[in-house]
């Protein structure tokens, strides 16, 4: 469909395109009111080297750049399925996500979770930051690790303060409304298109009705005009067929051979008009 078509349909239908955006501000608000939103919060720990690989009275944060493999496998068993259970089973309305900061450059893990309250969203930092301790020594258990090569951990700043990010419901509600925009346009063309087929329909149809009726009314009023004459079986009248008759010939009076009456005194008579059928 055209710009063009479609603004002219619009404008006729200016009652459903009003009707329509006043539902979809509706639909937008119950969308915005029902999609939760998210408290935000971050943290990071750096992963430090071991005194056998410092050496005595080193300087650790001047040995993060090598710590790389061990930060990725660390990461890895942070989001392992039984350990981000431990963190599921007590928040459930928790998310988080564990990765390397890659802006740094070091040996940095920046911690984000998201929560449905501020005060679940710190609980659910604090944990995760108290189980990479536990995790990375684990670890290094498991392969058995002399204590003086031993990487450790350690938190670089406290948790930032939980704040609202409305990203997703704002992103719902734009969705819901983009959405709803293209139907109340599409609906209404469609409304427009059906009003102007059944208006043609009517037209057509009144010319159809007019026109039978013009045909049928013709020759019914030419048929009962000669069904009239037949039935009376009197000949139309004619003006001609009217002829004075004197009032002496009506009251049996003298006649003169041409059919005429003889006046019967000096003075002039009144004629009587009667008419004659023959």
């Amino acid at each position: 469909m055209k710009l063009r078509t479609l603004a002219r349909a619009l404008l006729r239908r200016w009652y459903a395109v009003v009707t329509g955006l006043l539902a979809l501000g509706g639909l937008c608000y119950s969308v915005y009111s029902v999609v939760p939103a998210d408290y935000k919060t971050t943290g990071s720990i750096v992963l430090l080297p071991s005194s056998e690989t410092m050496g005595k009275g080193s300087n650790p944060y001047l040995y993060l750049t090598g710590l790389g493999q061990a930060m990725d496998v660390l990461t890895r068993r942070m989001s392992a399925p039984d350990v981000d259970a431990q963190f599921t089973r007590d928040h459930p309305a928790a998310s988080y996500t564990i990765a390397a900061d890659v802006t740094s450059g070091s040996s940095i893990l920046v911690v984000t979770v998201k929560s449905r309250t501020s005060a679940d969203a710190t609980a659910t930092m604090e944990a995760i930051i108290g189980a990479v301790p536990r995790e990375l020594s684990a670890m290094q258990d498991e392969l058995k690790v002399p204590a003086y090569s031993r990487i450790s951990s350690m938190p670089v700043a406290a948790p930032t303060t939980p704040t609202v990010e409305g990203k997703a419901r704002l992103q719902a509600t734009a969705a819901a409304g983009a959405a709803g925009f293209i139907a109340v346009m599409a609906l209404t063309a469609l409304l427009d298109g059906l009003l102007l087929r059944r208006s043609r329909r009517r037209a057509a149809a009144g010319v159809t009705s007019a026109r039978a009726s013009r045909s049928i009314r013709g020759p019914l009023h030419a048929g009962a005009a000669s069904v009239d004459d037949d039935v009376s079986g009197e000949p139309p009248h004619d003006d001609r067929s009217r002829v004075l008759v004197p009032v002496a010939a009506a009251d049996g009076g003298p006649v003169i051979d041409d059919g005429e009456a003889a006046p019967a005194a000096p003075r002039r008579r009144k004629h009587q008009v009667s008419g004659e059928r023959g």
